[in-house]
């Protein structure tokens, strides 16, 4: 584990050959991002990404701390990065991919007449990038997929450096460079099909094209060979995507230009608000109209790129520059009579902290509170922490009561509790009444009863339990109230053991016998042990000629 300013990177050994590598960011209200190679991506975070900040938190002389590589090299002279440099290059042919490329289109960024894009040397980063046949089956596949992911998306950054020079013509000749190599490749039979890091960097591959197509001074002729390829590509990537289409948005762009008569009319504020998208339904128009206000803000035209922001009814973007034109005042009464979803008023509150103005966040995040939708818990969090970091403590107790509200776990009741100092027991009462008297079963069942449990409210954990099928949630209150409740651990017990053994299912005898030695327990505090034993002598008996089944019995017996 080594430590550089405010990250943490480290190595944590898991179920793949290759350890996985996990980073942590920290900022002011403590851990900011996380992430990790591994491919878990069932809600919360992964247990490598647990285990490195207990480390942290228990063991913090294991934490090497290093200066960040940007202090490492501030005061390093030419001769000494140059060697640094060629040594790299020569230990990894990739990296010396990496600085042809990076270095050429640094060079076609800075000159005004764009000097052909290297495409070789592209071609060969991208070809290194991709798995290879060999490794099909290979058991580190999703680690793979996510060295895959990252290469390309170095790649990609190349260019977005152009785009954001100016220079969409370099960009189309990255952009291509990388696309044909993707496109003649097999390399989809070769990763798993559940790695959201891909589709992310492909789609990204995607939106990037748009901002260049857009970028680029073309001539039609040239727009309608553009629109040619990438419609082209949309289908050769079809397979992977599962049908979705993957480059129509940037073929569209193309069509369309900056010559397109309703855009014109948007930019010219000829256009009422949300009047735009007037014959014009396709799903991805939204990201061609971001592209559009990307680009216009870029070269400072200001007053297009508000106008072309309220034909499109993009409220979230009209606020944004709002904030970047520094007119606070007017993106919080923006948002306020315009945002419906906590979703936007998130992403405003973070670029109004980002722009030093923490009591402006605060106030827009507060009033996400008030709305319903996507993200909400997430903004409740956002706002709870900093809230709490800012001083505000009732503004920080109300976001993190909304949090617990929104997305019931200990750790947010746990949260509420540090903010509601005396007035704990009021809200702690209140809290339990709300897990009550919602509807909390599906997937947020498993995380309600895990506060009953905490707070011992065992009849209402066995009530969630019993009105739910899964698993996982039966399973902590079996085990939470063997003593308190043994009948019904018993019953209980039986009732998830019994089908496996009368079905014969005999892949999950484990699971069926692990039922049972919970109910051998339960019968133990209860005082009815011989009438457990008999029960499944009984089961022994009678389901004899399940070979699998009966050593297990067995020994369970032996257990007690």
């Amino acid at each position: 584990m080594v430590r550089r300013g405010e990250t943490v990177r480290a190595d944590v050994e898991g179920s793949q050959y290759q350890p996985y590598t996990v980073t942590i960011e920290f900022d002011d209200t403590g851990v900011a991002r996380t992430d990790c190679s591994c491919p878990y991506d069932y809600g919360g975070i992964c247990k490598h990404r647990v285990a490195v900040l207990l480390t942290c938190i228990r063991d913090p002389e294991s934490v090497r701390e290093q200066p960040p590589v940007s202090e490492l090299l501030a005061d390093a002279d030419r001769e000494t990065l140059e060697e640094l440099l060629v040594g790299l290059a020569a230990d990894r042919p990739e990296v010396a991919n990496v600085i042809e490329t990076r270095l050429t289109t640094m060079d076609d960024a800075t000159t005004d007449t764009a000097v052909s894009v290297n495409t070789e040397s592209i071609r060969r980063q991208v070809n290194h990038a991709l798995p290879k046949p060999g490794q099909k089956g290979h058991t580190d596949a999703y680690a793979e997929a996510e060295r895959m992911a990252n290469e390309l998306d170095e790649l990609i950054e190349q260019a977005r450096m152009a785009i954001e020079a100016g220079d969409g013509e370099t960009a189309l000749d990255v952009l291509a460079a990388i696309t044909n190599e993707l496109a003649s490749g097999r390399w989809a039979n070769l990763l798993p099909y559940d790695v959201p890091r891909v589709f992310e960097v492909i789609d990204d591959l995607s939106q990037t094209f748009i901002e260049a197509v857009l970028t680029a001074e073309l001539t039609k002729s040239e727009r309608d060979d553009w629109e040619e390829r990438l419609t082209e590509w949309d289908g050769q990537f079809d397979y992977y995507m599962g049908g979705e289409s993957t480059f129509l948005a940037a073929a569209d762009a193309a069509a369309q230009g900056w010559d397109d008569e309703r855009v014109q009319q948007a930019m010219a504020g000829e256009l009422g608000e949300g009047d735009f998208w007037e014959d014009n339904d396709a799903w991805y128009s939204d990201d061609i109209v971001t592209a559009r206000l990307s680009i216009l803000e870029r070269e400072d035209h200001i007053k297009e790129c508000f106008n072309l922001a309220a034909a499109a009814g993009q409220t979230r973007a009209f606020a944004q520059m709002l904030v970047q034109e520094d007119r606070i005042e007017e993106a919080i009464d923006y948002a306020i009579e315009r945002f419906s979803t906590p979703d936007a008023a998130l992403e405003l509150a973070k670029a109004l902290r980002a722009n030093d103005e923490t009591q402006a966040a605060l106030q827009v995040a507060e009033h996400g509170l008030t709305l319903d939708g996507y993200r909400k818990d997430t903004l409740a969090v956002w706002l709870r922490d900093r809230a709490a970091s800012a001083g505000d403590r009732e503004l920080a107790l109300e976001a993190a009561i909304t949090a617990f509200e929104a997305s019931p776990s200990v750790n947010a009741f746990e949260a509420v509790e540090e903010l509601a100092g005396d007035n704990w027991e009021t809200i702690k009462a209140d809290l339990l009444g709300y897990l009550r008297t919602e509807n909390s079963g599906g997937t947020r069942a498993a995380q309600v009863v895990e506060v009953f449990i905490r707070e011992e409210e065992y009849d209402d954990a066995i009530e969630l339990a019993d009105r739910t099928e899964r698993t996982r949630v039966i399973e902590p209150v079996v085990e939470a109230v063997i003593e308190e409740r043994p009948q019904w651990v018993i019953s209980t017990c039986k009732f998830q053991a019994e089908p496996i053994v009368e079905q014969g299912q005999h892949d999950s005898y484990q699971t069926a016998v692990r039922w049972l030695r919970r109910a051998g327990k339960a019968a133990r505090a209860a005082d009815e042990l011989d009438e457990w034993r008999e029960y499944v002598e009984t089961m022994r008996d009678e389901h004899y000629q399940k070979y699998k089944l009966r050593p297990m019995l067995d020994d369970l017996l032996e257990e007690f």
